[in-house]
């Protein structure tokens, strides 16, 4: 039988990450003591954060883990452009099985929201594994992705470019490289967080970081005019045979930090001997390729899900940080019903061209929104006009929520490429 009442730790020292990273393992039903629990311990211990970590003992053991990373998001900017802002970023969160519905989460999650508002972060980002939980602490959907499939194998299923640009290399130069191409190509939509050196090291298992048994196989690098400009890395699942089977690839990164490394990478995809189809999770839900394909059907897209969730939790610098598609003025009445209601206030919000302004106001309010539903509309992922029925928004001035709707929106979808 667990102990008394669970106790609360923050700081989580960093002689506890195996118990605490194993209890984590368990709750996301992974094995808590094979050779992928052991890697995972071995990459928490050499960035650990323990002031961003929490947990919950019960009898000496843990039932209950959340972290935060400080991570650096795109906001819309001017045009086509983007700008940034920065994010606590929460992941790592569980609660075992045996200790729900005991205020554990509530109490963890309460103190990492309330530790980010006093560090100034604009906002906070997840990705959430269940819709009803993270709501209630004012979270809510603000991107979407996809699982997108090419079936190669079909007529029509071919994209115009030069797959003489894409050139294959070891992982180590693909590591060295991908970086700065990567830097390049997220600042192209809202939405899209931050992956430095580290962060290519731990993945590619460089530097001393144990390597992932699940990395691809095979590493490609797209050079354009001024240098790489792409990336891709895929694995071929199963084989081909002389009766006409033939193989699936998967794909784990394809980035490109402009139109004709975007071209020349599923131009190469395209055209790949001996496979059925190409699989890729976790693209934007409006892949232009569709639209470079001479049959736009050959590319299916699957599992049309949520991905990132947002909670802002400073309402003027969060909307001061990113520029707007329509120019004008119109005041927010947000109502922020979380438990910790950081947000509810009413603000004046200006836009003008490349500027823009939040601030406080006494003025008279032209629409009524929850948090969440503000959340929802930052990064141009949703509009108010598709919460109104939910009363999530409510119209106070005819035409508002056409107005900020305009305002709001972006030329491509926001889309987060990062696990996190």
């Amino acid at each position: 039988m667990a102990g008394g009442e669970p106790e609360i730790v923050n700081p989580v020292a960093a002689e506890e990450v195996p118990g605490w990273s194993r209890a984590l393992a368990t709750t996301f039903l992974r094995d808590p003591s094979g050779a992928e629990a052991d890697r995972a311990v071995a990459v928490l211990e050499r960035g650990w954060e323990a002031e961003r970590a929490w947990g919950a003992r019960d009898a000496g053991r843990w039932v209950a883990t959340l972290r935060t990373q400080e991570r650096a998001l795109t906001v819309p900017g001017a045009g086509a452009g983007t700008l940034e802002v920065r994010a606590d970023a929460l992941t790592n969160v569980s609660v075992a099985a045996s200790h729900r519905r005991r205020g554990l989460l509530a109490s963890m999650l309460g103190d990492s929201l309330a530790a980010a508002r006093d560090r100034g972060d604009p906002v906070s980002i997840l990705i959430a594994s269940e819709w009803p939980i993270y709501g209630r602490f004012g979270y809510a959907p603000a991107t979407l992705a996809a699982d997108a499939v090419l079936h190669s194998a079909r007529h029509g299923a071919t994209c115009p470019g030069d797959p003489g640009r894409v050139r294959q290399v070891e992982r180590e130069e693909f590591g060295a490289l991908a970086p700065a191409v990567f830097a390049a190509a997220r600042r192209l939509r809202p939405g899209q967080i931050d992956r430095g050196a580290g962060w290519w090291d731990r993945t590619l298992g460089l530097d001393g970081f144990p390597p992932s048994p699940s990395l691809p196989h095979n590493w490609f690098v797209h050079d354009g005019e001024d240098g790489p400009d792409g990336l891709l890395s895929w694995t071929a699942d199963g084989d081909f045979s002389l009766g006409g089977k033939r193989a699936t690839i998967d794909v784990g990164d394809l980035v490109s930090a402009g139109d004709d490394a975007y071209r020349d990478l599923w131009c190469y995809l395209s055209g790949i001997d001996l496979a059925a189809e190409v699989r890729l999770r976790n693209r934007p839900v409006d892949e232009q390729v569709r639209w470079l394909l001479r049959d736009g059907r050959s590319l299916e897209l699957r599992e049309h899900v949520d991905f990132l969730w947002l909670r802002i939790l400073d309402v003027e610098a969060a909307l001061a940080a990113r520029r707007y598609a329509a120019p004008g003025e119109v005041v927010l009445e947000v109502v922020d019903d979380a438990t910790e209601p950081f947000a509810t206030g009413r603000y004046l919000l200006a836009a003008d061209g490349g500027e823009a302004a939040c601030r406080r106001t006494d003025r008279p309010a032209d629409v009524e929104l929850t948090q969440r539903a503000l959340a929802s509309i930052y990064l141009g992922g949703f509009g108010l006009h598709e919460q109104a029925l939910s009363g999530m928004a409510d119209e106070r001035s005819a035409g508002t929520l056409a107005r900020v709707d305009a305002m709001f929106a972006v030329p491509l979808a926001p889309w987060t490429a990062t696990w996190f």
